[in-house]
Order: structure tokens, then sequence, then C-alpha cells
């Protein structure tokens, strides 16, 4: 009987110590109480944004995030070739489209909806009304994204093609690498104008907000976020993503000046 006893005790001790350890790992921490690294590919608008979400979540969980901000073309290319990443957080539909064609992402959902808004310094805002003041006005550069790797960009040149503007505006645009740069190049100076999108318009107060593009005149503005196949941490990574989608977050997203999609 004592034998019996003795082995029983030993199987309940044995089977808590797995219990606590599951635990662990389902609460985002590793079983010896170190932090669970989640590397997080974000487009460049979504920072403040995303820290702050990051920030909140925290707060909870024992997680420690890893986040790289960029054009979502450039974080496509780089989570293609190889780069660690759990989760992307895009501000491109087709950039998560060819990672999942390329059987990158195991899950995804189009989280967030954004517009494309003119800018200006505070002394070339006095030509510009509206859009359609561009081809006109005598600005000394107009800063977009590259369209081949930002997405503002992509929608920019969309946009200003279906309106009619581009070809008396091209000789007098600015390439930026994504679209803070564009921000900032408004916002020192460096050129009278530019496109980004509202939300990055609003974190500055040394620009004008001149006007948002007409809603036809480009693709709506979508941002989806995916869950990847290569994910070292699924578990972790799946409990961030649903995160995102809470109304926690949201309620941050929006107050950034996104808008949820219905």
């Amino acid at each position: 009987m004592k034998k019996v006893y003795i082995i029983a005790v030993a199987s309940l001790l044995l089977g808590g110590c797995n219990s606590n350890e599951n635990s662990g790992e389902e609460n985002g921490e590793e079983a010896n109480g170190e932090p669970v690294e989640l590397s997080i590919m974000a487009a460049a608008s979504l920072t403040d944004a995303v820290n702050e979400i990051q920030e909140l979540y925290q707060e909870e969980e024992n997680v420690e995030f890893l986040t790289n901000y960029g054009s979502s073309g450039q974080l496509r290319q780089q989570i293609m070739q190889g780069a660690p990443a759990d989760l992307f957080l895009s501000a491109s539909l087709s950039d998560m489209e060819e990672l999942d064609s390329d059987g990158a992402v195991a899950e995804s959902t189009d989280l967030l909806q954004n517009q494309l808004t003119l800018i200006a310094t505070p002394d070339a805002a006095d030509a510009l009304n509206e859009w359609g003041d561009l081809p006109e006005a005598d600005l000394q550069g107009i800063a977009m994204g590259e369209p081949e790797a930002v997405p503002a960009g992509s929608y920019a040149l969309e946009a200003l093609q279906n309106l009619d503007m581009w070809d008396s505006v091209e000789d007098n645009i600015i390439n930026g690498s994504d679209v803070r740069q564009v921000l900032t190049y408004v916002e020192t100076g460096n050129t009278d104008a530019g496109l980004v999108y509202q939300t990055d318009a609003l974190t500055s107060d040394d620009i004008e907000v001149v006007d948002n593009a007409p809603e036809e005149s480009h693709e709506p503005i979508l941002y989806p976020i995916g869950l990847l196949t290569e994910t070292d941490e699924e578990q972790a990574a799946r409990d961030f993503y649903e995160f995102l989608q809470t109304e926690e977050a949201l309620d941050i997203f929006e107050a950034y000046g996104f808008e949820g999609v219905e």
C-alpha cells in the first residue's frame, strides 16, 4: 500500500509541474518565466498606434516585442527572404496577398481603413485649398512614397493619374522611402507639399492639412494583419493577433485616425 501511495503522490506532483509549465506557455511566457519574444513587421504609418497597443498588452502579458517598421513592400520582401517574423501588419492588400500566395500566411483579416491626405508647409498652404490646386500651385517639391515599394505612394500615383494631374506634377515629385519620411520632408521644409495617410498628418503640428483625396480617385486603403506560418511562437502570436481585433485595441487605432473595417 505504501508503494502505491508514493507513486500516486509522485504522479500528482509531476502532473502539477506539467500543468504549471503549460499555463505559462499559454499566458505569453516561456516555461522558465522568461518573456516570449514576438517579431512584428508593421507598416510605418502604424508606428504610434502599435507602440501604444503593445505597451497596453504588456501590462497583462509577459511578452517582448521586436518590431520593425517600414514600407509594406520592403517588409514583405524581408519576410520572403527569410527574416524572422510572427505577424505582418500591412498597409497594402497586395503585399499580404503576395505573401499568402507564397504560403507565408497562416491566417489574415482586413482590420483598418485610412485616407490619403494632401499636406503642406504653413507657407505653401496659402496656395492650396484642395487637391485640384496641385497642378497650378507654385510648389518647391511634392513628396510622396515610392510607388513600387510604399503603399501610400501607390495610392497617391493612382489618385493623381485618375484625377488627370500626374503629367502636370510628375517633374515636381520627390519620392520617400516610407510615409513617415514623406511627412518629415514637409515638416522640415524640404518640400512644400506631400501626400500621406490621414493618420500620419494628424501626428504633426508642423504641417497644414489641406484636403483628403476624393474617395473615387483610388482603391480603398485597407490594412490587413496576418499571422505568419513560420512563427516560432504560434500561441503567443495568435493571442496578440486576436488582441489586435478587440475593441480595446481598435479604440487606440481610432484615436490615431484609423477606422475599423465593418
